[in-house]
């Protein structure tokens, strides 16, 4: 890796930015990034949370105006310019959710505001013509509506809605968040087909295997610098692409399994029993107090599923749960229900579930547990204060303080909140789907180890991912579901990456 300037007079460079800054008060969000994309290929943006990505992505896509610095397309330095200008250009930010409109077909999102027009009306033809040419090779039908499409389809299709609208620089922001495995390859051989057409990405992502596999080069930044940045990314090793986004050698978590919570005898399990409803059809499943399960299979399958079941949130037929020294009861129907059994759950979508961005830090540690904290129908403040400051503290949560918005923190912080807040419930049972999707490596490692030092004080901790790897050093025993059955348990030393992967496919 490399800190090399990007000279004015190279001619292969789609996108060149020089002395790039961005300062919010006395706080440099970015410093003096001077960086160059190369046309026709994939560019990788890495680091933690917090490091200055969103902010540069937000500069070159006209989002946000520079304090300082110069942004230049070719040999033309864009000024002041703003998203419109920008998207004249042909550079297009992608989110990281696709904006579709769900009862429209592919071809009217395509072609939302660009309709092909002759004589005063709109030609369906050319429209369909549009259409056909756009989708070409993309598996997607131009009938059909937007709001059938997968995960992946929904990505090509603002991916090519940004290119008819004559986009060529097009920004990716963890595009790969919310996929599975065989959807991120089906993804990546994409953009390498229209990389091979002469359009440039900048591919924004935490994994580090991602940016290995399908870019040309990376840029690494820390703390609103750039530190690193490399033309080669095919000599770089995951370990290496690590160290310059920490700033040290990652310290991958494993847990050591098989500890019990007092390191006496295991404490009876919490049993799960005939849970029946849709696709879903578990006869049995025990987790013991101290215990980390995981749940992983395609989407669909039912590992989800199951898990929203057992807070209340997904209906089924029939289903029981019995708590250690307690009769069995039927599944909570609701959240309040599963909140008062001391069963928790924390959800995939932190944006739409998670937190409430305009609340403080210790307003949101205390939604889910209010009704504890009540006096005569008023919350108990110093109580609140007391016990939310003890899981900012707890959850490493980096802020001034508590009381700080929770809108400003990075996503990794954001996470930790999430945490917090369905800890102050005190659960027996903690549910987790994908706990760690879109934070970086090292905050990975610091919510692993608060899982892990959780289970041991005796929670029973249970956890959807999609990702093997984490549930291989995370878990002490893994469910692979299939048609909503659980079709394979691994534990013990059959836990590995590679198993794990084979048995879901």
């Amino acid at each position: 890796m490399t800190t090399d300037n990007y000279s004015a007079g190279r001619t292969d460079l789609a996108l060149r930015v020089d002395k790039l800054g961005k300062r919010y008060g006395a706080f440099d969000a970015l410093r003096d990034i001077t960086l160059g994309i190369r046309r026709g290929t994939i560019h990788g943006l890495l680091g933690e949370n917090g490091a200055g990505k969103s902010t540069l992505v937000g500069l070159i896509s006209g989002q946000r105006t520079p304090s300082e610095g110069r942004i230049f397309l070719g040999e033309q330095e864009m000024q002041g310019a703003d998203v419109k200008r920008m998207e004249a250009a042909g550079v297009f930010l992608v989110p990281q959710e696709p904006m579709i409109i769900e009862h429209m077909s592919v071809m009217d999102n395509l072609m939302l505001g660009l309709w092909p027009v002759s004589r005063g009306f709109i030609s369906l033809r050319r429209m369909r013509e549009n259409a056909a040419r756009m989708l070409a090779g993309s598996g997607i039908v131009a009938e059909r509506m937007a709001g059938s499409l997968d995960a992946v389809a929904r990505r090509k299709l603002n991916i090519l809605r940004a290119m008819f609208s004559g986009g060529s620089i097009i920004i990716l922001d963890e595009p790969t968040a919310a996929l599975t495995v065989p959807d991120r390859l089906q993804l990546f051989d994409f953009m390498r087909q229209l990389r091979a057409s002469g359009v440039t990405f900048i591919f924004i992502s935490h994994y580090n295997d991602e940016i290995l596999d399908i870019c040309d080069a990376v840029t690494v930044l820390r703390d609103g610098r750039l530190v690193a940045t490399s033309e080669e990314v095919r000599r770089l090793s995951s370990s290496q692409l690590s160290q310059f986004v920490l700033g040290r050698e990652l310290d991958l978590f494993q847990r050591e399994r098989g500890h019990t919570p007092d390191g006496g005898a295991w404490p009876d399990p919490i049993c799960i029993n005939e849970i029946v409803g849709g696709r879903l059809d578990v006869p049995q499943l025990a987790i013991r107090p101290g215990e980390i399960i995981g749940l992983t299979g395609l989407p669909g399958e039912g590992a989800k599923e199951l898990a929203r079941a057992l807070f209340g949130l997904h209906p089924v037929r029939g289903g029981s749960i019995r708590f250690p020294q307690q009769q069995a009861v039927s599944l909570p129907q609701s959240p309040d229900q599963a909140f008062a059994m001391g069963i928790a759950y924390l959800s995939d979508d932190r944006r739409r579930d998670g937190v409430v961005g305009h609340l403080s830090i210790r307003e949101n540690i205390a939604l889910s547990s209010l009704a504890r904290r009540l006096r005569r129908g008023l919350v108990d403040e110093a109580q609140e204060r007391e016990t939310c400051h003890g899981y900012f503290r707890r959850m490493g949560i980096k802020a001034g303080s508590s009381e700080e918005a929770v809108n400003t923190l990075s996503g990794g912080n954001q996470q930790k909140v999430c945490l917090g807040r369905v800890l102050a419930t005190t659960p027996r049972l903690l549910i987790l789907d994908e706990p760690t999707r879109g934070i970086d490596v090292g905050v990975k490692q610091e919510v692993l180890r608060l899982l892990d030092q959780l289970s041991r004080s005796g929670v029973a901790v249970i956890i959807v991912s999609t990702d093997v790897d984490e549930l291989a050093r995370a878990a002490d025993r893994i469910c692979i579901f299939q048609g909503g059955r659980i079709a394979h348990t691994v534990s013990g030393s059959d836990i590995s990456t590679d198993h794990l992967r084979r048995l879901a496919q």
